[in-house]
Parts: structure tokens; sequence; C-alpha cells
């Protein structure tokens, strides 16, 4: 999750509108977020948005808003150095993100986050090959991301 400080906050936008501007987030957690390229088209005109995302739960609500006029241009997985083995945080392009739990357990989900290049980040401890497993693709970058709209 990520976390705002008050004196950040930036007054802009309508006057007493509910929309609130930070020029700074805060992120404490050596664990994976997203960042969301969307694209808008309204009356001939068109923009982007850029989203910042902490939870695969957030990156499928804002799949489910997509239509002709908001669509998702690109996801990246940005990735701290004890998951990509760098030395520091990368961005990847998300190729796929996969939801998975074993039939014990339908109450803890884990997730395989497939990227560029090959690399694959799975949040299981030690997935045991020989266990059935339930998968569902949440995010797919040939079904969901659109560079055209």
């Amino acid at each position: 999750m990520f976390m705002t400080q008050n004196h950040t906050e930036e007054l802009l936008g309508k006057p007493f509108s509910r929309d609130q501007f930070w020029s700074g987030v805060e992120h404490s957690h050596e664990d994976v977020w997203f960042h969301i390229t969307t694209r808008y088209s309204r009356v001939g005109n068109r923009g982007c948005r850029h989203y910042l995302f902490t939870q695969p739960s957030d990156l499928v609500n804002l799949i489910g808003e997509t239509d002709e006029q908001f669509w998702i241009e690109r996801v990246m997985a940005v990735t701290p150095p004890n998951i990509n083995g760098s030395g520091c945080w990368r961005m990847h392009h998300l190729l796929e993100l996969i939801a998975v739990t074993d039939n014990t357990n339908l109450l803890t989900i884990d997730y395989i986050y497939r990227m560029e290049e090959g690399f694959v980040y799975d949040t299981r401890e030690s997935p045991d090959e020989g266990a059935p497993i339930w998968r569902q693709v949440l995010f797919s970058d040939d079904r969901q991301a659109h560079a055209d709209g």
C-alpha cells in the first residue's frame, strides 16, 4: 500500500472536490507493485492516466472499468531486489498475472507473475507439482492491453 504525508498534498482541482493530489507517495514493503498506463477518449479528445497499485485486486478492478473509451495500454510490474536478484528495483512489462491455490486451502491465494524476457516470479513458498491447483488468469497482456484502444 502507498502512504502519503499531509504536507505533500497539492491544492489542485476544483474547490470542494473529493479529488486529492499529492506530490509524493511512500511505499514501505519489499514487494511487487504495478505501474499501469491507461488511455481514454472523450469527444475527440484523447489522454492518458497512470495508476500505481500494490494489490492484484486493484488491477482486476481497473480491468473491470475498461470499455471503448477507457483502456489499459500497458502494465508494468515493479520488482524489488530480493525478487529480481539484481541489487536494485526493476520495472518489467507484465505479460500475465495468474492467481493460484491448491484445493486444500482455497482461502490462500498466491500469484504467478509472468514478465518479459522469460522472468517469472511465483509467490508460493514451494510449489508442489503434484498438488491439484486452481488457476485463474487475472491479467493477460494479449487480451487486456491495447496500444491503440
